[in-house]
């Protein structure tokens, strides 16, 4: 679609919505915008700012550009479709203004691989890392047009994409998240399928071919697999790509079998942009995990201190959980999901000695618990210092909540730089 003074409303004014703005703004378009918060509509001389929207006056509108934390069953997304009017997200309305870009979603390892597979391709191309990571897409456009974009896309985004046309688009994985907002897991596994939907004859699915997925069929399929002879595969603790063996995984600073299904995803999408297997390997080998993803942070008194508080589902608490060794005490909880959390102890490692039960879901988790020793508390604080009392030497204390944090935070990053505040408290305590 072309913008050039069409009307365009911008509903949702976060960073996404931010920016989307002023991507508009740039391609000619009448600019307008509206968010349920009144607070953030800040006047603006390059916008319009609405203080309501009505069916009358969205039906004036050529578009609207929605943030993805908006539901396809909001009122005035529904009056725009009664009217007629066309519904993008901020990622495809950015998505038509870049070319050969990669695009990764997936229910856990989304942000380590996008990030990964960015430090490879900056081995020969440019590359930037965007979408919802807090880089939006329209902003990457802006800023960085001749970079590959490495997009990370969130069911959320899925959504309202109906023309969303990567050149390498790949799902790591679909485990059971975001029921609450999607309903069924057949909804949500279809939104993450969808990535694949407007891919042509040039461009690349990248597959694990281990998940058991009905992956719409390309021309270019590049595979991947843990378990069986792949493009890029693992054998006898070693990543192959090919037939040529790149390293060994005991090299890479990141940790888990889920990071080495991460990593293997990476090196499929490098070799697509003709990367060198040894660019490949120096770039792994450097790369550094992230804030927040099973981040070792200290051994303090003989006690270890683990901080994976960016797993805000049961898939990625029980690949933390089984990238660690010795005795594990848990701490786990957070705001509501709608998710089974029997499967999460049905599966649990018995090397797991305590559970320590927090915030809103705290029951919840204690009503789904038939096998592990378990105490609740109110808050992260409180089962910080029961695990710190029930802790021996050696044993790890692990923050990995299996859920959200919008209890009592506004995100992960803010719960786990409060789980880092009370290991430092601890310190000095001891001293």
């Amino acid at each position: 679609m072309k913008f050039n003074k069409k009307n365009v409303l911008v509903y949702g004014m976060s960073i996404s919505g931010e920016w989307a703005a002023k991507l508009l703004k740039k391609l000619g378009a009448v600019v307008f915008i509206y968010d349920d918060d009144i607070s953030k509509l800040t006047s603006n001389p390059g916008y319009y700012v609405l203080q309501d929207v009505t069916p009358a006056l969205i039906s004036q509108f050529d578009a609207l550009i929605v943030s993805p934390s908006i539901e396809k069953t909001n009122p005035i997304l529904i009056m725009a479709k009664e009217n007629n009017v066309k519904i993008f997200s901020e990622v495809e309305l950015a998505s038509q203004f870049c070319k050969n870009f990669v695009a990764i979603t997936g229910t856990n390892g989304k942000t380590t691989t996008v990030e990964l597979t960015t430090q490879i391709l900056n081995a020969k191309h440019k590359a930037i890392s965007c979408g919802n990571i807090g880089y939006p897409l329209s902003r990457a456009v802006l800023q960085n047009k001749k970079a590959i974009k490495v997009v990370e896309v969130s069911s959320f985004m899925l959504e309202n994409c109906q023309t969303f046309h990567p050149h390498v688009a790949t799902v790591l994985n679909i485990q059971p998240d975001h029921l609450v907002r999607h309903k069924t897991m057949e909804n949500y596994t279809q939104l993450k399928l969808s990535i694949f939907n407007n891919l042509g004859l040039k461009d690349y699915s990248v597959v694990n071919i281990d998940l058991n997925l009905n992956i719409p069929k390309t021309k270019n399929v590049v595979t991947y697999s843990y378990k069986k002879l792949a493009d890029v595969y693992y054998k006898e603790g070693a990543i192959y790509l090919h037939s040529t063996k790149l390293f060994n995984v005991n090299q890479l600073k990141l940790k888990g079998k889920h990071n080495i299904y991460n990593v293997m995803c990476a090196i499929a999408i490098a070799s697509i942009f003709k990367v060198k297997p040894q660019k490949i390997v120096d770039a792994v080998i450097d790369y550094t995990p992230k804030e927040f993803r099973n981040q070792f942070i200290g051994k303090i008194n003989n006690i270890n201190f683990v901080n994976d508080s960016k797993s805000t589902n049961i898939a990625s608490t029980l690949s933390a959980v089984e990238s660690l060794s010795g005795s594990i005490i848990l701490l786990v909880g957070g705001s509501n999901k709608s998710l089974d959390y029997s499967e999460l102890f049905n599966k649990l490692s018995k090397r797991v000695k305590l559970v320590v039960a927090f915030g809103e879901i705290k029951e919840e988790l204690n009503a789904a618990n038939t096998k592990f020793n378990m105490i609740l508390a109110p808050n992260l604080k409180k089962a910080f210092d029961l695990a710190i009392e029930f802790a021996c030497a050696n044993d790890t204390i692990l923050l990995s909540p299996a859920t959200a944090s919008y209890d009592q935070y506004s995100n992960f990053i803010e719960r786990g730089e409060h789980f880092n505040k009370l290991v430092k408290e601890y310190e000095t305590k001891k001293e």
